[in-house]
């Protein structure tokens, strides 16, 4: 009798899967290289959304603020600008910054472009009005891209898709947009397909020749599990599910070469990452995948298609052309978690020239339709504070805790972190926090004042704590993030999720003119810590090898106390101690 060979319900669903797909030319085969390789990269970015890369650039924006950040290569989080306030509390904003290529659309390469419901917003050098996207709900999301092709098929413009089916043609004109609503995915039923209903994600123009659809708009539908296309101008004819991908997200187009984000000032070992990927809820990290990802062997020119949500079929996948087919195969491991937005380094984003000092407008184009106007819901964004001089600086941060609750009997690890700028040479410089209250509608706390000497002789960097009190001795050419002071709460009683505002102030002062200090906080929670500062080994730095804690931990971390953290405060647990960063505050 022959030994029968038992086969699991997930293999089943798994043959079934690629039996159906083979009927619609599309095949599932072993990828051409072994497992993807993402890294978690940073996780100071609250609730991070959408990401735009390009070779010296990266920005983040964050959910439940106006906030796009900007992270350097070691993960270091500072703010970038901040969007005009919405009425629509938390929402999707998705980024692309304008390539080499749309200067013949009339845009200016470097720029920034943000999607928030029905208005797209400009960052730039140029006070610019923008766009408005008609048919678009404001309380909506949107996705957004550029068309990289050599021959300019869609007139190297930009792309906006509406979660509705809606996709806009935006010709830059000179800072004067012009929008073309060219087609809409579900209206087209039943010529271009079945469905007539569905949730519009991320597009991207994929090259001409990479298969039955090259040269087309690819667009992700997250209801529907499908990928969509919408063909050349003039007809713009829309084909619907040309590919299935379970919680479709996003399609991004692999760089041929793929390039990656190195600006100077990289740790060793850093600069390395050709795509990144925003995690919004379960860690709030961005995953970095690095080059070799891509080149070994190399993959340029072909898809990568993310899935949002983690479903038993979810998954990040490959997309190649074998035969005059569509070939999917896992790009996996998929990170855990919700999966939004996420960016190829562009590397036709040309670098920053030295002399060039950005600024930030953002207005959305005035049109018929009513556009949004700001209200008081709160935002996490800095508080101005007055200039300050050496002999003090009053400063004040307003942010919020994430949706975790905190429960009594839990520890809140609030830290603060500080860069400063203009250290003079051979010259030790001493800095002081004082007068110091963290202050909520649960709490008003009084940390201790803190001290940080930046010492040209020093070898290393230390804190000690000396009754709650640190003082924190750093080499004056640190990079990143330097611990500036802190404080243990034991938690008395629950405290809600949510809990806004939350505002850390004080006073900072130096010892030695023209030194600027940029300042931020963050909040974790500890189901086990102690109120004796000298047993928890706080890291005193970010950097990997400047103090005894040689890892990539960010500064304030308790090293001693890393495995009892949770999700809360500002943090999601994991590998996340200290929690997410606030905005920054400045002195002078």
């Amino acid at each position: 009798m022959k030994k029968r060979t038992k086969i699991s319900l997930r293999t089943k669903i798994y043959l079934t899967i690629v039996a159906l797909l083979a009927l619609t030319g599309v095949f599932y085969a072993q990828c051409p290289h072994g497992p993807s390789t993402p890294g978690a990269f940073s996780g100071a970015v609250p609730f991070p959304t959408g990401v735009a890369a390009a070779p010296d650039l990266l920005l983040v924006s964050e959910y439940c603020s106006q906030n796009i950040d900007k992270v350097d290569c070691n993960g270091v989080v500072s703010l970038f600008a901040t969007l005009p306030v919405l009425p629509n509390g938390c929402q999707e904003k998705y980024m692309a910054i304008a390539p080499s290529q749309s200067m013949v659309a009339g845009f200016t390469p470097r720029d920034v472009f943000v999607t928030e419901g029905n208005q797209v917003f400009q960052i730039g050098g140029i006070f610019t009005p923008f766009a408005v996207l008609n048919g678009c709900p404001s309380a909506g999301h949107s996705g957004i891209t550029f068309d990289h092709t050599a021959t300019g098929i869609f007139g190297n413009d930009m792309i906006v898709t509406c979660q509705g089916g809606n996709v806009y043609r935006i010709h830059g004109n000179n800072n004067g947009a012009t929008v073309s609503a060219i087609a809409n995915v579900f209206t087209c039923a039943p010529a271009c397909g079945p469905l007539t209903d569905g949730e519009i994600e991320g597009p991207a123009v994929v090259p001409p020749g990479f298969g039955p659809h090259g040269g087309e708009i690819w667009v992700a539908d997250e209801h529907n599990n499908r990928i969509h296309t919408i063909g050349p101008p003039p007809t713009y004819t829309v084909t619907q599910s040309i590919l299935s991908h379970d919680s479709a997200e996003g399609v991004f187009v692999i760089p041929n070469p793929p390039c990656t984000f190195t600006p100077m000032g990289c740790l060793p070992g850093n600069g390395n990452g050709a795509f990144f990927l925003a995690e919004q809820q379960l860690l709030q990290l961005v995953w970095q995948y690095p080059l070799s990802d891509f080149t070994i062997p190399p993959i340029g020119g072909n898809v990568i298609l993310t899935s949002e949500s983690g479903g038993l079929l979810a998954d990040t996948s490959l997309v190649t052309v074998s035969g005059g087919a569509y070939v999917q195969c896992s790009f996996g491991p998929r990170v855990p978690g919700n999966n939004e937005g996420a960016s190829f380094v562009d590397c036709d984003v040309p670098t920053a020239t030295p002399t060039t000092t950005p600024t930030a407008t953002f207005t959305p184009t005035a049109t018929s339709t009513p556009t949004s106007t700001p209200t008081s819901t709160p935002t996490p964004t800095p508080t101005p504070t007055p200039s300050g001089t050496p002999s003090g600086c009053p400063t004040s941060i307003t942010s919020n805790f994430n949706g975790t609750p905190i429960k009594a009997g839990n520890y809140i690890w609030f830290t603060s972190v500080l860069k400063a700028h203009g250290l003079p040479a051979n010259q030790v410089v001493t800095i002081h926090f004082t007068n110091q209250s963290i202050t909520s509608s649960a709490f008003t706390l009084s940390p201790g004042d803190a001290t940080v000497i930046f010492d040209p002789s020093a070898t290393m960097a230390t804190t000690t704590f000396v009754g709650g009190m640190p003082t924190t001795t750093v080499p004056s050419g640190i990079n990143g993030n330097t611990f500036f002071s802190a404080l243990s709460y034991l938690v008395p009683a629950n405290i809600p999720g949510g809990l806004n505002p939350v505002t850390w102030s004080g006073t900072i002062s130096s010892d030695t003119p023209g030194v600027t200090i940029n300042w931020q906080w963050a909040a974790a929670v500890y189901t086990s810590f102690s109120s004796d500062y000298t047993l928890l080994g706080v890291k005193p730095v970010d950097d990997k090898t400047a103090s005894q804690y040689q890892n990539s931990d960010h500064a304030g971390t308790p090293e001693n106390f890393k495995q009892f953290v949770i999700g809360g405060a500002r943090g999601g647990g994991g590998a996340n101690y200290t929690g997410s960063y606030s905005g920054t505050g400045k002195c002078p």
